[in-house]
């Protein structure tokens, strides 16, 4: 894969592959800083701290900071080669196939840095997202395996995280039926693809795993609650089939995506439902009770233009890069 020299500053910033005391940026920094450059960060290549204090007034630490992140580039391109070799490609806002909703729906939050392996071209379609407990009801299940037919019938992939419980019977049910699935992780990229199942889906060109964190960190908590929003920012409508109620992943990335929309939400009301359903619906998530309530709000979500806030990404020969909305 051919690097340009915008995605490579971007990992420069923002990477954790190499091993140095420099503190990457967050999200958050990443985002304001390209707003701030009105042009893609390979303007800073090869500068140092005094030519970055002249040319972009950059003050003190941080321009000592953003000097020996750039300073990376050329260790963190043998990281890069080494993970291409595996398999991964390291997609940013300047690579083709960086997910264009995320930045849309989630602003200074989405991850400007993501792993991914298999077919990234499916991280461009909305898909339909499909959570819950991991302790969920034998009906439960029956739910999710529903729904991740639904999506196969209808040609979209599957989203959902690859965890045990809904996530896993949900991407399984998918492949199962001929579907293809994005899985966004929290846990090792690198583990997840030595899943026998879902290398054979990557080699029939129906799965994408993807991680914003490094191929190989373990899950956390911390992980967990950073990666639910990006499941609901890809996908046209998630589903919550099961939610403990006031606690629990599965709740607090249901009612962040409401209180943010970050996407639009549905929960299932019926058989197999979890004690947090009801009160994910006052909330605001749409009830569903049959599985044919899924392909209304599929359908209303095509028609609808309304239904996503409006693009703050401007496109470039290489990618994306957020505009001055942002600032």
């Amino acid at each position: 894969m051919r690097r340009g020299d915008d995605a490579l500053a971007a990992i420069s910033l923002v990477s954790r592959l190499c091993a140095d005391r420099v503190q990457p940026l967050k999200a958050s920094e990443f985002w304001k800083l390209s707003t701030r450059l009105g042009q893609g960060p390979s303007c800073l290549l090869g500068m140092k701290a005094d030519d970055l204090a002249a040319a972009h007034d950059f003050i003190g630490d941080f321009a000592h900071r953003i000097g020996a992140l750039m300073g990376r580039a050329t260790a963190l391109a043998f990281e890069l080669e080494r993970l291409e070799q595996s398999g991964i490609r390291t997609l940013t806002p300047f690579d083709l196939h960086y997910p264009t909703r995320w930045p849309e729906r989630l602003g200074h939050k989405a991850p400007p840095l993501l792993y991914a392996a298999g077919t990234t071209e499916l991280l461009g379609i909305a898909g339909l997202g499909v959570v819950g407990s991991r302790d969920v009801s034998p009906t439960g299940a029956e739910v999710a395996v529903e729904a991740a037919k639904c999506a196969a019938v209808r040609n979209i992939p599957l989203v959902s995280g690859g965890s045990r419980g809904v996530d896993q019977l949900a991407m399984n049910a998918a492949l199962d039926s001929g579907g293809a699935v994005v899985g966004v992780l929290a846990d090792s990229l690198s583990r997840k693809l030595r899943d026998a199942h879902v290398r054979a889906a990557i080699h029939d060109g129906r799965a994408v795993m993807c991680a914003p964190y490094s191929p190989d960190a373990g899950f956390n908590a911390g992980n967990a609650m950073g990666r639910n929003k990006l499941i609901y920012a890809q996908a046209a409508v998630t589903l919550v089939v099961a939610s403990d109620k006031g606690s629990g992943g599965t709740w607090t990335g249901a009612t962040e995506a409401l209180e943010c929309q970050f996407g639009r939400v549905a929960v299932w009301r019926g058989l197999g439902e979890g004690p947090g359903n009801e009160g994910l619906e006052r909330r605001g998530a749409v009830p569903v009770s049959e599985i044919e309530g899924l392909d209304a709000l599929l359908d209303g979500d095509e028609a609808d233009p309304t239904l996503d806030p409006p693009p703050l990404v401007a496109v470039t020969e290489q990618g994306t890069l957020f505009d001055s909305a942002l600032s």
